[in-house]
């Protein structure tokens, strides 16, 4: 699963694989995307507005997904992708992501991520805000959840499980024709 998170990742992110951390084992990648969007008037001298976008994700990987564990995660990735959000004077958003992927997880820990809410807005969202998204992935159940900031991740995640089935090429206009599938 963690080789079919950072295929879909690498398109657009920055990926780190040697993330190695005492304080937390189970980190086992981080990735990084920036986007800047700026809109003018007549020429580039005159912007009407600019912001960034940046989002950070660490990925976790454990057998057992525990309550302890899970708050120590989130914390870890609050705690270490606020700091990271530059407000240089422009609009921005930052999204902190944390991505447990898990073979079982706790009821406890599940209620957790989905009762995570971590937000942070600069000068009351004038300068931008923060905002923190938690997903865990049971592979065992083949199920994701998320808090609500997350459900794009969960709905991504989920794709990689169960991956749509994939119509054969070809004639199927003729096979439907036909009655021939």
């Amino acid at each position: 699963m963690l080789e079919k998170l950072e295929r879909s990742y690498a398109g657009s992110y920055d990926i780190e694989e040697d993330v190695a951390d005492i304080a937390v084992p189970s980190l086992v990648a981080r990735a990084h995307f920036h986007v800047e969007e700026s809109q003018y008037m007549l020429s580039k001298k005159v912007v009407m507005y600019s912001t960034n976008s940046d989002e950070y994700v660490w990925v976790f990987s454990m057998p057992r997904l525990t309550d302890r564990e899970c708050e120590d995660c989130i914390r870890y990735a609050w705690d270490h992708g606020l700091p990271l959000a530059k407000q240089d004077g422009k609009q921005m958003v930052t999204r902190v992501v944390a991505i447990f992927l898990c073979d079982e997880a706790e009821d406890d820990a599940i209620s957790r991520v989905e009762k995570c809410r971590l937000y942070k807005s600069f000068q009351f969202s004038l300068k931008g805000w923060a905002e923190f998204h938690a997903v865990a992935a049971d592979l065992g159940k083949e199920s994701a959840v998320s808090n609500r900031f997350g459900r794009e991740t969960a709905k991504h995640l989920k794709s990689l499980m169960h991956p749509p089935a994939r119509r054969a090429r070809g004639n199927s206009f003729l096979a439907f024709l036909t009655g021939r599938r």
